[in-house]
């Protein structure tokens, strides 16, 4: 059957999945499994010993990854300490996205209801978190009190909005009680839908995944334009001041197929309208419902909102929110310049400390995993924020020295012990769960830094801050295609190279280069960063240089020898 006739039969994302956990099989059936996704839980194999078991005549070693959502990556130490528990049910490792959730991986089908019911009993849960749905809802995690005063209504309200409302999901993993709340928030008459059970999806959800971003004006670090929808406050003086309205973007998303390169391809959100702040709930589901309604429910490869938008205009999309809402739309506003922070260091906010803390591919194991239990179980942590680079944000800290003993003490790495380029280096998880992936990303993502940084030491490039966003298949879950270097994986060993993408996140990259194999990418990149440093000025990003050449002038560099000649350090 068809993903979409799965869904239509499943009776509100039911299907077998109830009467196969109770089962001897070590995994689910095609249909369970695509089902599970909207449970937040993806059935993978360990691809390590894929091949060995296939020839020992062995079913394939199956296990689960269950994600949890955390709206704006807010996480309150109770919490936190919750979603550590059932890691033991996992491998032991919680795994930051860089959609701010969590994620567990090698979670065996005996041990699901016992994980998913611990997630949900912390008032977290994993439904939505993946699936034909609106994904976890992201957001600025810098806890200044203006900036949370504005987003944590828009977020809150787009998860009540959003949140799969079927009973399914509480009856399979909380025995029917609805530890997080799924409660609609209230919308106009005009919006009513089609379905009772599910009044935004209907009995078919979305054609695809939908993602949407909340970013704080001047700071792109959700990298708003990646997404289905982005959001962002107008306020009365530019970056500062009352709020007035909301820029809504739409179109965005990074997906793509490496067989499919005339009709799939990254593309960024494009304005939309300015909204005022009563109305941009019902603006954003009606975008929502639009693609509901027009999505390409054939073709999952191109079933998201970007090329609907691509076909049909901003312009029908605008006519499209008009009827849906009843009301008219004013244009988009100029937005102020954008940077992207890291949020990395010590940052005081109301007579608190927090401290951003590198967090590297997000994995949180080891001395990390010990150091934040104890902080938080000496209160020296009140709440932690995961951030969309897969950092974590230590909130409510009132002893700087005594939290940076404790991280050093368990061989924590903080942000000014390491080079800018490794602190901004992000990955996906890739080989061995993912079973999208087509060459590692995560564990190799280390050596690839190594290997970088010594070839910016030896152009003269030394602390230069280079963006850069690796993934082990074209789906693009780290953003790799707008960044300033984005490394995509094509097969196990070569790897597709991008550059040129903006450090403020609104521009895509270009592909330099296709099937590298791995181990050369950093020599390829030599003569680049050879030019780069020779020519550019002080202030200039890499990303930003590398757009300004000529594209074939680059192509041609990349075969000339290199002379390794060392230009001016950027320390």
């Amino acid at each position: 059957m068809s993903a979409e006739t799965i869904k239509i039969e499943s009776g509100y994302l039911a299907g077998t999945i109830g009467a196969e956990l109770a089962d001897d099989r070590p995994d689910f059936e095609h249909d369970a499994e695509l089902l599970l996704k909207f449970h937040g839980i993806y059935q993978q194999d360990d691809r390590d010993v894929r091949r060995a078991r296939a020839q020992a005549k062995l079913p394939l070693d199956y296990s689960c990854m269950v994600r949890a959502s955390v709206p704006g990556g807010i996480i309150s130490a109770e919490q936190w300490l919750a979603l550590d528990r059932v890691a033991s049910l996992a491998n032991g490792k919680l795994r930051l996205t860089t959609r701010q959730g969590v994620q567990f991986h090698m979670v065996h089908k005996g041990e699901l209801r016992e994980l998913v019911a611990g997630i949900n009993a912390s008032l977290l849960t994993t439904l939505g978190a993946c699936g034909d749905v609106v994904r976890n809802v992201m957001a600025c995690p810098l806890p200044e009190p203006e900036q949370q005063a504005v987003l944590q209504p828009v977020v809150d309200d787009l998860v009540a909005r959003f949140r799969p409302y079927t009973s399914t999901y509480w009856e399979l993993w909380v025995d029917g009680e609805q530890a997080v709340t799924a409660e609609p928030a209230e919308r106009p008459e005009v919006l009513d839908t089609i379905d009772d059970v599910e009044p935004i999806y209907g009995d078919a959800y979305l054609p695809r995944k939908f993602k949407i971003g909340v970013a704080w004006p001047g700071d792109n670090c959700v990298d708003i334009y990646t997404h289905d929808v982005g959001i962002v406050p107008t306020l009365s003086e530019g970056t500062r001041g009352d709020l007035t309205g909301f820029v809504v973007l739409a179109g965005g998303g990074m997906g793509m197929s490496h067989n499919r390169p005339a009709d799939t391809y990254p593309l960024l959100a494009q304005p939309v309208a300015w909204v005022p702040p009563q109305h941009l709930g019902d603006v954003v589901e009606a975008i929502v419902t639009t693609q509901r309604d027009h999505g390409d429910r054939e073709d999952r490869s191109r079933a998201r909102l970007k090329y609907l938008l691509e076909a049909r205009g901003v312009v029908w999309l605008r006519k499209q929110i008009e009827i849906r809402t009843g009301r008219s739309l004013a244009a988009p506003v100029e937005l102020p310049a954008w940077e992207v922070h890291t949020h990395h260091g010590w940052h005081e906010i109301n007579g608190e400390h927090v401290l951003g803390l590198p967090v590297p591919s997000g994995t949180v194991a080891g001395g990390l995993r010990t150091a934040l239990r104890r902080l938080i179980a000496d209160g020296a942590v009140r709440e932690l924020r995961v951030t969309p680079r897969q950092d974590l944000l230590l909130v409510g800290v009132r002893d700087r020295s005594a939290i940076e003993a404790v991280l050093r003490a368990n061989d924590v790495v903080l942000a000014s012990d390491q080079s800018p380029t490794r602190n901004l280096a992000i990955a996906c998880p890739a080989l061995p769960t993912c079973t999208k992936a087509l060459g590692e990303a995560e564990r190799v993502l280390p050596d690839v830094v190594d290997r970088i940084e010594k070839v910016l030491a030896d152009t003269g490039n030394t602390g230069l801050p280079l963006r850069l966003n690796m993934t082990g298949c074209p789906n693009g879950c780290s953003r790799p295609y707008a960044a300033e270097l984005g490394i995509v994986g094509r097969t196990k060993k070569n790897y597709d190279v991008f550059v040129g993408g903006s450090p403020a996140g609104d521009r895509l990259a270009r592909r330099l280069r296709e099937d590298v194999p791995l181990t050369d990418v950093p020599e390829l990149l030599r003569p680049l960063l050879e030019r780069f440093s020779a020519t550019a000025g002080d202030a200039t990003s890499f990303g930003d240089w590398a757009v300004e050449q000529n594209w074939d002038d680059l192509q041609a560099l990349l075969a000339e020898p290199t002379g390794r000649r060392r230009g001016r350090g950027r320390a």
